[in-house]
Order: C-alpha cells, then sequence, then structure tokens
C-alpha cells in the first residue's frame, strides 16, 4: 500500500510533483503529476517533461530539460521565404519572374534546362508552368520558338532564339577565329592577280549546260535529265586575251525554278554572270529572277543571247526586253556587253570570253593573298561509294593544300586528296580555283563556307558543336507515320496537321533546292509541311527508324535504299518516293498537301490454270476441274476467263478453291484443284482461268 501523504495547496503557478507533464492553466492553475517531477507552466501555459520544466512564451514547448521560448529560423528557411514573397506562385509552384522587358537569349534548339539555367530557375518548375499553359515537355526536350514565346511571355521574359549567324558567330570567337574576317584586307602587300569566277544564269532551257559545254568542249550536258540541270558544278578553263593565257572559273547554276537557293549562292560568290537568254524564246521568269540575284549581289553582267541559229530567233527583241530591266547594252549606249552565240553550232564563243574578260579588266579588282590558310565556299558535296565524301570547293582566298585541316559545315578532315574538274591530282589550289576535296568526315551542305584550322582537335570540335546545334534545332521541328495518299483523310480525321518529310538526295545541292521548292507551296491554313531531316547518300535504316518515330514520309532524289532497307520500310509502314526529276517531286508533294494524289493501281497477273472437266452441282453451280500452268491460284483472287485467246468473262472473283475434297487456300503449279467462280457458270473444257490482282504501283 502507498503511504498517506498529506496534500498541500500547490503555489500559484506550480505543479504538483508526479511523472508524466502537467499542463499548467493560464493564471497558474494547478497541473497534476506523479514522481519524476513534471510543473506546470507560468501564465501562459506550457508544457514540461521528464524533468524540470520552464514556461516560455505563448505555445512554447520545453523537452528534455530547459524549453527553449522561441525557435529561430534557419538561414535556408529564410531564403526560402524570402524566393517564395518575390516569386509569385504558378500552377502551384514559384517561379522567378521577369519584369516584361528581360531579354534572353538562346540557341536554336534549346531545353527547358538552358532557359532555367539563364534565370536560375528549377527546371521541374518551369517544366509545370509549361503543362499549365496547355504543352507538355520535358525539361531536356529541344522547343519550338514558339513555345519558349508562350514561356516567356507568361514569366514575364521576352525571349529570343540566336540566328544561325549570330550563333555561328559565338562559336567560333570561342576558338579565336574571327567570323567576320574580310577575304582580303586592303592594302595588303601579297595581293596576286586571280581568275575570275563567272556563274551561268538564266531560264530553263535556254542553253546554259550547253553553252557550257561548249566552252569546256566536253559533254557535260548528256548526264542531264532531259538536258535540265539537276546540280551544280565548278570548272575551269584557259582562253588566250592579248597574247597572255588567262584562266576563267564557270559555275554552272539549274534554271529550274526550285533551284532559287543555287541561283542566289552563284550569285553571291560569283565575280561575273553571263545571263542566258534564247534568242527565239526572250526574256522568261527565272531570267529575271537570275537578274534580279546577280543585281542584288552587285555582280557585273554579261549578256549572251543563245539560239541565234535557231529559226524565228531576234536577238533584237532580247535586248529591248532587258533594257525594260536596267540592262542597256553598249550599242545603245549602254555599259553592258551582249553576245550573240550558239552553243550548238559553236558560234562567237571565244568572243564571249573575250567580253567575260574585258568585264572583269573594266570592273574589278581580281586580287588575292594566296600566302594564308585558305577560305572559301562548299559549291557541291556527294556522297561517293568508293572516296566516301567528296565536297567540290571554291577557294576564295589562301591557298589550299594537301594535308591542311578543314571544316566546312558539320564536316571535317584533313585533305588526303584533291582532284580538279579533269580528275587530274592536285597538290596545292589557290584563289578562285575549284577542286575535289576528299577527307571530310561527312557530306557538307552546299553553300557551307571552310576554312583551314590549326590542327584537327579543332576543326572536330567546331563540327561537332554545329553538329549538336542543327541536330537540337531539328529535333525542335519535330512533330507528330503517314503516307502522302492517305494525308488528306488524316487531316480530315484531326489525327495529324503536320506532313513530315526526310529528303536525300545524290547531290547536296540538290537536296536543298528540293527543300526550298517543297517550303515555298502554298498548302492553305492548318496544315504544315516540314523537313524534319536531309542528307545525302542512300536511304539508311537510321533514315527508316526516323521515319518511323515521327510519320515521316522518305523522298529519295536519285538515290535508292540501302541493302535491307526496303523490305525495313516495308515492315515498319514507311512510305517511300523515289524521284529523278525535281518538279515531279514537288508536283507529287503540292497534290499531296492539297488532298488530290490518288494512289496508282497496277495489274499483277498471280496464276494461270487450264479447265480439264467441268463438274455440274446444283448448289455450288459449276466447278473446273482444273491444273495450275503457272503461278498461283489463290482463294478470293479476282478472276478472268480466256477461250481461244478472248476473254470471255471478266471481273471474277475465286469463290472457292478445292484440292480433292479439302478446301485450299491457294493451289501451285502442276497441282489439280476445283475452281468455282460463284455464279458465273460459262466453263468448258480447254478454257483458261487467268487470276491478278491489282497493286499499288510505285511513284518514281
Amino acid at each position: 500500500m502507498m503511504p498517506n501523504r498529506t496534500e498541500r495547496p500547490a503555489p500559484a503557478g506550480a505543479g504538483r510533483p508526479g511523472g508524466g507533464r502537467g499542463p499548467g492553466r493560464p493564471g497558474g492553475a494547478p497541473g497534476t503529476g506523479g514522481p519524476g517531477g513534471g510543473g506546470g507552466a507560468p501564465a501562459g501555459g506550457g508544457f514540461g517533461k521528464g524533468g524540470r520544466g520552464r514556461g516560455g512564451t505563448q505555445g512554447a514547448f520545453g523537452k528534455g530539460g530547459a524549453g527553449r521560448g522561441k525557435q529561430r529560423k534557419s538561414k535556408r528557411a529564410k531564403r526560402q521565404e524570402l524566393e517564395q514573397m518575390s516569386a509569385p506562385s504558378l500552377g502551384g509552384v514559384s517561379v522567378p519572374r521577369g519584369d516584361g522587358n528581360t531579354v534572353i537569349r538562346l540557341r536554336r534548339g534549346s531545353s527547358i534546362t538552358d532557359f532555367a539555367d539563364k534565370i536560375e530557375a528549377n527546371p521541374a518548375a518551369l517544366v509545370t508552368v509549361l503543362f499549365h499553359l496547355g504543352e507538355m515537355a520535358t525539361a531536356t526536350q529541344s522547343l519550338d520558338e514558339d513555345t519558349f514565346a508562350l514561356l516567356g511571355e507568361e514569366l514575364g521574359y521576352k525571349l529570343q532564339v540566336v540566328s544561325p549567324e549570330d550563333e555561328e558567330r559565338e562559336l567560333l570567337s570561342s576558338f579565336d577565329i574571327d567570323f567576320d574576317a574580310e577575304l582580303e584586307a586592303e592594302g595588303d602587300e601579297e595581293l596576286e592577280a586571280r581568275p575570275p569566277v563567272v556563274t551561268v544564269m538564266g531560264h530553263v532551257d535556254h542553253g546554259k549546260t550547253r553553252l557550257l559545254d561548249a566552252i569546256r568542249k566536253s559533254d557535260v550536258m548528256a548526264g542531264e535529265h532531259g538536258g535540265i540541270t539537276q546540280h551544280i558544278g565548278a570548272y575551269q578553263v584557259t582562253h588566250t586575251h592579248e597574247g597572255e593565257d588567262r584562266k576563267i572559273t564557270f559555275i554552272d547554276t539549274p534554271g529550274h525554278e526550285a533551284f532559287t537557293a543555287m541561283r542566289a549562292r552563284g550569285a553571291k560568290v560569283t565575280d561575273i554572270a553571263i545571263l542566258v537568254v534564247a534568242a527565239d524564246d526572250g526574256v522568261m521568269p527565272q531570267t529575271v529572277e537570275a537578274l534580279n540575284h546577280a543585281q542584288a549581289a552587285n555582280v557585273p553582267i554579261v549578256v549572251a543571247v543563245n539560239k541565234i541559229d535557231k529559226e524565228g530567233a531576234n536577238p533584237d527583241k532580247v535586248r529591248g526586253q532587258l533594257t525594260e530591266y536596267g540592262l542597256v547594252p553598249e550599242e545603245y549606249g549602254g555599259d553592258t556587253m551582249f553576245v550573240e552565240v550558239s552553243a550548238r553550232q559553236n558560234l562567237h564563243i571565244d568572243e564571249l570570253l573575250e567580253a567575260v574578260l574585258l568585264t572583269a579588266d573594266a570592273a574589278l579588282d581580281m586580287r588575292a593573298n594566296p600566302n594564308k590558310d585558305a577560305r572559301g565556299i562548299a559549291i557541291e558535296a556527294n556522297l561517293d561509294k568508293g572516296r566516301g565524301a567528296v565536297a567540290t570547293v571554291l577557294v576564295q582566298s589562301g591557298t589550299l593544300r594537301v594535308g591542311d585541316t578543314i571544316v566546312a559545315g558539320t564536316a571535317h578532315g584533313r585533305v588526303r586528296a584533291m582532284f580538279d574538274d579533269d580528275g587530274s591530282a592536285l597538290t596545292e589550289a589557290g584563289p578562285s580555283r575549284p577542286v575535289q576535296v576528299l577527307g571530310l568526315s561527312n557530306v557538307p551542305r552546299a553553300g557551307d563556307t571552310f576554312f583551314v584550322t590549326a590542327d584537327e582537335r579543332t576543326a572536330r570540335q567546331i563540327a561537332e558543336k554545329r553538329e549538336a546545334a542543327d541536330r537540337n534545332a531539328a529535333l525542335a521541328k519535330r512533330r507528330k507515320r503517314i503516307s502522302l495518299e492517305d494525308f488528306d483523310q488524316a487531316v480530315a480525321e484531326g489525327k495529324i496537321d503536320t506532313l513530315n518529310l526526310i529528303l536525300k538526295g545524290d547531290v547536296s545541292g540538290a537536296v536543298e533546292a528540293l527543300e526550298d521548292a517543297l517550303l515555298k507551296i502554298d498548302v492553305g491554313e492548318g496544315v504544315q509541311l516540314r523537313v524534319i531531316h536531309r542528307g545525302v547518300g542512300a536511304i539508311t535504316q537510321n533514315d527508316v527508324n526516323l521515319a518511323t518515330v515521327d510519320s515521316a514520309v522518305i523522298i529519295g532524289f536519285n538515290v535508292k535504299p540501302a541493302e535491307r532497307v526496303a523490305e525495313l520500310a516495308d515492315r515498319e509502314g514507311v512510305d517511300m518516293r523515289f524521284y529523278s526529276v525535281i518538279y515531279a517531286a514537288i508536283d507529287d508533294i503540292e497534290m499531296a498537301l492539297k488532298g488530290m494524289l490518288k494512289p496508282e493501281y497496277e495489274e499483277v497477273q498471280l496464276g494461270t490454270a487450264e479447265v480439264r472437266e467441268v463438274f455440274r452441282s446444283s448448289k455450288f453451280g459449276n466447278i473446273a476441274g482444273s491444273i495450275v500452268r503457272s503461278g498461283i491460284i489463290r482463294r478470293n483472287a479476282k478472276a478472268r476467263v480466256s477461250r481461244d485467246g478472248k476473254i470471255i468473262g471478266d471481273n471474277l472473283t475465286v469463290e472457292s478453291l478445292k484440292r480433292f475434297k479439302d478446301d485450299a487456300t491457294e493451289v501451285r503449279t502442276d497441282f489439280e484443284c476445283g475452281i468455282g467462280l460463284g455464279s458465273y457458270n460459262d466453263i468448258i473444257e480447254g478454257d483458261i482461268i487467268e487470276t491478278f490482282e491489282m497493286r499499288e504501283k510505285p511513284r518514281v
């Protein structure tokens, strides 16, 4: 038994001795307790536990001894509280906001993480904000410019996507390379005379290639489809002028309207433009366009009035028409030289070359410094099965030598060999010299500038960074596999609103021209066309895999699939189209976008069978006991019946097919079978039953 104890009143604010905790009421109300000591709190009330509890301010707790009255916030908690106060909540998360005028510069194809680094925010928070804006993306996914604009507007930032030129300038400056360096410095004492670079321009089928063929005295045109230049090339010829052998570099550009970018590039790198106009045809749309490109580049023009040997030729008409565009002939008091030529008859070719050199000497200072590292431009590039990547480059400044390390676009490498347009090996190439270069890691784009670097490591790093930037930019453009025939229906059903294309060609200039022409197609509102990848060479498994992921159509221009790629594309359901003339591809894509492209079908024979005996059946009609003479007889296939070489029954169906008493799906050559053609009973011995099916005809 517990001993009796006399209880005394507790003083104000004190708890009785005892175990556990004793809450003290405001004003000093006594607390209960047992052995172990616990006490009440003074005014305000506190809790004591396991020892002597000291009271504190309102709501304070004492634990394990003296209880501290007020808890201090950590520096981290204070910083988080300050950030939450300064950063309003968007979609339940706190994001630093801009003032509406803060400009954030991002590279093409940047991700949310890149943006978050710029504003010192949590990428996950920005993902949440973007989700509440109706866009779903991961933190590392490349976003397009429109998505960044939407996100920036919501957060109070003005987002600017850096242009490719600025991006290139920033990239090269990180390697101490001056992007804006002039090819030649004024007052350079080492400047030497160089050949003029001449671009042959004009309307399609006005004789540009034949004229160049006459100048080079070689058969260039024979290799072009239908006499239409599909690619561009650079050539150098020698002409005797005032007793001195002078070299002239020629660049041939296509005249088809799809090759606008090529003509613009040709005008950009040239010194003089030869504008070819057919005397019997006059000024045509691409004539005017070529003229505008040359004038925009401030390039002197020499007019070659071609086809003067044809009936109906009227050179004076051409002179009058071009006068309206600012090209006034010298005989009319102007300063433009007109030369009447016939490429087919090889007439007045020397006079044309004389006019080129006279114009060059009178209007241009054609000098360059050959004693420095080479710079220039890639005129054309292709993938050769035996030699790898082959680039036709035009050296604009310096001297390019075998063994130099160069970078051109996303391609880099050491120059293993160089060849001129005749295929002769070279060890070096000076200014205005077009050469084929071997040794690049991949195929550069036509129009890419090239320059020599100090070492291979620098070239590789520049090329890799360019490639990463291009890849991110391409990823940012990707959208939701479709065929051209199904595209219109898919758009109508709301399944898709973008036609994704993968372009592959034999040379980069043709791919570029095709892309430019396709992107100019007017498809109307609500439908888009995107080129998600372009390349040079055969269609590969990677192309098919990309088309599978992005529901893209593959367009092959003068190329075919690599080994086993066709089977992979068929298995994955990827639509591949092959073309050798550019406007056929443009027409097909345009008709698909406008919903007019229908599949073409062709009849494919499956097999033939000879009727040996006819069995009468009241239930199934006449059954033709037959022997298969060729191919396969397949149930449910289309059939026709011929007798003595004449068709007596067409558009029939093999409704039943038996081997003895068993149903069969198909019967092959030299086997007997019973064929039922449904309600068609006009069958006699000796008839020939031919089966066939309609297959979609591939477009070429």
